[in-house]
């Protein structure tokens, strides 16, 4: 008995030294990874592995020695020829899927209001406010259907998508303005607790903010959030960047263009500010909150980071991380695509307040708008 106590003293002890030895060094030297193949992930759905089969490897050099442009013409153009595919993919796929557009707008702000083929008689009275991926810069216009249509279709939820101004002619706080200034009529229109908002990538990011930002105002807050595969800050600093660099199928590195478009969007603005890179935000009082990413994301961390950052400020987060899925790979059709929105009705029927009718009292009061902006510099 003496000798096992004597033992057991000796490995904690050695344990106490071993780990901050540890620590230390893996501080003072950068941990070294040997070149690697990776096999097709065995578990990943079939839609994912198909994929992956066609996909070429990502070619980190290219990405980062991408000519980049330099001037603000040369930076619309390049948005321009960018978002040809995906606008006309956003026009075939509202057809497809039968789903009605039409431009409006709000607030003096651009937007889709998007109607199912079917509404869900659940979602008769609810709202899903949409803000659009693409780096900050791309996906806006008619290529942010490609999303917005696809959540429409399959919650039968009608559905708002916000085509917020972009860099290089209006950097932030210009997107996360443009939402809120949507947000602040239609709670005029809507009970707030009737609606959730959300989006991809650069959309979960000013989901974040926006919601933030629609706090921080006092402003009533939507239901719920979806937050898919955000980019948590602009800095190259969360752990995935690194481990899944040359991994994820879609973005490859963050260092190059995708660096180069976050700066065009940062402008002027402190990299550490909430309302850009919003894990450095509090988040006391946020909305229940869905966060979804997978296991080769390079932005995996991110999500983790803010499911974890909201969580700990005592709200309610799920996380959903797909096996084998790159960044956004959660919108390639498919099971996991299927489960994607199976799960994300029901954190909707969940958190939406499902009303007969709106009556006065249960709307806000109209604000406005450029009492609640945050200032912007003139370019």
């Amino acid at each position: 008995m003496f000798k096992d106590r004597v033992f057991k003293k000796l490995f904690i002890l050695a344990l106490s030294i071993a780990i901050p030895l540890g620590v230390v060094a893996s501080e003072q030297d950068p941990l070294r990874v040997a070149e690697r193949k990776l096999p097709l992930p065995v578990h990943a759905s079939e839609a994912v592995r198909d994929t992956l089969r066609a996909a070429p490897s990502p070619g980190i050099e290219a990405i980062r020695n991408h000519p980049i442009p330099q001037i603000p013409e040369e930076w619309k153009a390049f948005v321009a020829e960018f978002d040809k595919p995906g606008i006309q993919q956003g026009i075939e796929l509202a057809e497809t899927l039968n789903v009605k557009y039409e431009r409006e707008v709000v607030n003096g702000v651009d937007v889709f209001t998007i109607t199912p083929s079917e509404i869900a008689p659940k979602y008769r009275n609810n709202l899903f406010v949409h803000v659009h991926g693409g780096a900050w810069l791309y996906g806006g216009e008619k290529s942010a259907l490609r999303e917005s249509v696809r959540i429409a279709h399959h919650l039968k939820m009608p559905v708002v998508s916000i085509n917020y101004r972009k860099a290089p002619d209006h950097p932030a706080p210009a997107a996360v303005n443009d939402v809120v200034a949507v947000w602040s009529h239609l709670i005029t229109e809507r009970p707030a607790d009737s609606m959730m908002m959300g989006g991809s990538s650069a959309g979960g990011n000013l989901t974040t903010a926006s919601a933030m930002r629609i706090r921080d105002l006092g402003l009533p807050m939507p239901s719920a959030l979806f937050i898919g595969t955000p980019a948590a800050v602009l800095t190259n600093t969360p752990d995935s960047r690194m481990i899944n660099e040359g991994i994820d199928m879609n973005l490859g590195t963050w260092e190059g263009l995708i660096e180069a478009t976050a700066a065009q969007y940062l402008g002027d603005q402190n990299l550490k500010d909430p309302y850009v890179s919003p894990l450095y935000g509090e988040f006391h009082g946020f909305p229940p909150s869905m966060l979804v990413t997978g296991t080769r994301d390079l932005l995996l961390s991110d999500t983790v980071l803010l499911h974890r950052a909201i969580r700990d400020a005592g709200s309610t987060a799920d996380l959903h991380v797909y096996e084998g899925h790159s960044h956004g790979s959660y919108w390639i059709p498919g099971e996991d695509m299927d489960n994607f929105f199976g799960e994300l009705d029901t954190f909707a029927e969940t958190h939406l307040n499902n009303y007969r009718r709106f009556r006065k009292r249960d709307l806000a009061s109209p604000v406005k708008v450029d009492e609640i902006m945050i200032p912007e510099k003139n370019l």
